[in-house]
């Protein structure tokens, strides 16, 4: 029988992972017999080192790191750091290595890399704070190997912090029939069955109408599924006269939008086929390893430079917040639901220029969120508005299922707001610019190159929260899948998919959050919209003035001094 990773045969916790990584072992120089996997730690990074690809701080480079290993990876550019204290792993991408790289051959520091290093990474941290990036700290890994796994249960509970936001995914698709509820339980089996459930994951209710429609929609994304039990998921058979409705309601931390949709995607397969998906699914946020999130404490005069760098940003480009209009308290969310014509996705959707659609939505997010604000008499301050971005290499399976997305954030002040175009312009290159120099990416492909992928899906129960404490510094986010090819099919008896509806949840419970995808020729807009600053009359009203914000802006797309401005630029959708 084998021992679990971090404990002994006799139950006995084992010393800590930095120190058997400093227990005397000889190196293989043929880089070992196979490649050890994320399971075990200590013989996964003495493989890494054996191989050449890794250096082991020594003599001089310990400097940097007093009584921790240091792990820097053998590359000139995007660099994967790694640093070991105790159970605590610490993971980043240096920009520019302070190695002297020498390809198959051990590495040493170079006075000069070290201090173009240096720069660098001084200059990425302050643009991160003045800018208030909310999702660059998944640039980072910090999480903690468990030497009893059994410590990290409560702990990610707390870290979900419901009061902030239901914090589920949702994504509903309607079919034209009747679907069967024990064979979408088996279908739910066949994707989700790999250990027995936690939890009846599928609820059942009759829908008359539109009202109690939306009724039971609100009620099963009222209440998150936990990341500690299986599956991470809540779902929804809702019995109506136009055609039943399938809802899912996913946990965060277990996938993104795209990683729901695959999830939705493989339960309609599995219903429509009878059979299991091959390949099976992979959720490694949901996995056995003993690993959870923990960020190192910040020391006082850190906090105190965090918050003066906010104020400041604060004091010379104050943050607008959402005008309220009828709210009630209680930190709760509805959900509006609109589908635009077959005409009106054509001129909102160019499918000769991927991106513009995105562009075009997010620029009429910051229109309508200004018009509304003027309206009700708010001031014009600078709109900060969310996109989650999708890290995934282009080579990943698409079966692999979790929350791989980081959050841009995309600001426009009163002047960029003063017409379609100039707003269509701002976003667009803050766009591009966030394409370029997006950190996430890095560590993500390099954490892939190392086989650690699986110890930062274990961080993604703390993902979207603020790099700083202020947790009020944007408006809104903004999710759009894009274009679906197809959209999930549930077989010929169900009939046709006619509709299918996404968002995304925010940490603040503040935030209005937009969801986007495009199918069957018509693009699909969810605005999920926090009751403390709206009531149902108040999204609607607010959906009018995007719906006209988003007319306006695609009239201004077709004018010929956006054209040549955005020629040339290549751009690709947020997600």
């Amino acid at each position: 029988m084998t021992s679990r990773p971090g404990i002994a045969e006799d139950g006995a916790l084992t010393a800590s992972l930095q120190s058997r990584l400093e227990m005397d072992q000889p190196a293989d120089p043929q880089g070992g017999s196979g490649n050890p996997s994320v399971v075990d730690l200590v013989a996964l990074f003495r493989h890494l080192e054996s191989t050449l690809r890794f250096h082991r701080d020594t003599g001089f480079g310990r400097i940097f790191h007093p009584g921790r290993i240091s792990f820097r990876e053998n590359v000139p550019t995007d660099s994967l750091h790694v640093v070991i204290d105790e159970n605590h792993i610490a993971a980043h991408v240096d920009s520019v290595s302070p190695l002297g790289v020498r390809p198959h051959r051990r590495m040493r520091y170079s006075l000069w890399r070290t201090a173009a290093h240096n720069l660098a990474g001084m200059a990425e941290y302050l643009i991160a704070l003045v800018r208030g990036r909310q999702g660059d700290h998944r640039s980072e890994l910090d999480c903690e190997w468990l030497s009893d796994p059994s410590q990290g249960v409560s702990r990610a509970r707390d870290l979900l912090d419901p009061q902030g936001s239901a914090w589920s995914v949702q994504m509903e698709a309607q079919v034209s029939g009747v679907l069967d509820e024990a064979r979408l339980r088996r279908a739910l089996i066949a994707v989700l069955g790999r250990q027995s459930f936690d939890h009846d994951p599928l609820w059942v209710v009759c829908c008359p109408d539109e009202a109690s429609l939306d009724s039971a929609r609100a009620q099963l994304q009222s209440h998150p599924a936990e990341i500690t039990a299986w599956p991470p998921l809540r779902a929804g058979l809702v019995r109506r006269r136009g055609g039943d409705v399938f809802m899912l309601n996913v946990n965060h931390a277990a996938a993104d939008g795209v990683g729901t949709l695959e999830l939705m995607r493989g339960i309609a397969a599995a219903y429509a086929t009878g059979r299991d998906p091959q390949p099976p699914l992979e959720l490694p946020a949901v996995g056995d390893l003993p690993v959870r999130p923990a960020s190192p404490p910040v020391s006082v005069g850190m906090a105190h430079y965090r918050s003066a760098v906010e104020r400041v940003r604060d004091l010379l480009a104050r943050p607008a917040q959402l005008a309220p209009d009828g709210g009630s308290p209680g930190p709760a969310f509805g959900f509006h639901l609109v589908c635009l014509s077959a005409d009106e996705t054509r001129r909102v959707v160019d499918a000769n220029r991927p991106g513009t659609s995105g562009d075009l939505l997010l620029a009429s997010l910051h229109l309508a969120i200004g018009e509304w604000n003027a309206r009700h008499g708010a001031p014009g301050r600078r709109v900060g508005v969310l996109v989650p971005v999708n890290l995934r290499p282009l080579e990943w399976p698409e079966k692999r299922v979790g929350n791989f997305s980081v959050t841009a954030r995309m600001s426009t002040s009163r002047r960029h707001r003063r017409g379609p175009t100039p707003a269509l312009k701002a976003v667009a290159a803050q766009t591009t610019r966030n394409q370029r120099s997006r950190t996430g990416t890095a560590l993500l492909a390099a954490l892939e190159r190392s086989s650690l992928v699986p110890l930062w899906s274990k961080q993604s129960v703390v993902v979207l929260q603020p790099v700083t404490r202020n947790c009020l510094v944007d408006t809104a986010l903004l999710a759009n899948l894009g274009w679906l090819d197809q959209a999930p099919s549930f077989g010929h008896e169900a009939g046709e998919t006619v509709d299918v509806w996404f968002s995304l949840p925010a940490r603040s419970p503040l935030t209005l959050c937009i969801g986007a995808v495009t199918v069957s020729g018509r693009v699909h807009l969810v605005v999920r919209y926090p009751t403390q600053v709206f009531d149902s009359d108040a999204a609607s009203r607010f959906t009018v003035c995007l719906l006209a914000e988003m007319a306006r802006v695609t009239d201004s797309r077709l004018d010929g001094r956006y054209q040549r401005w955005n020629r040339g630029i290549t751009q690709t959708d947020p997600t």
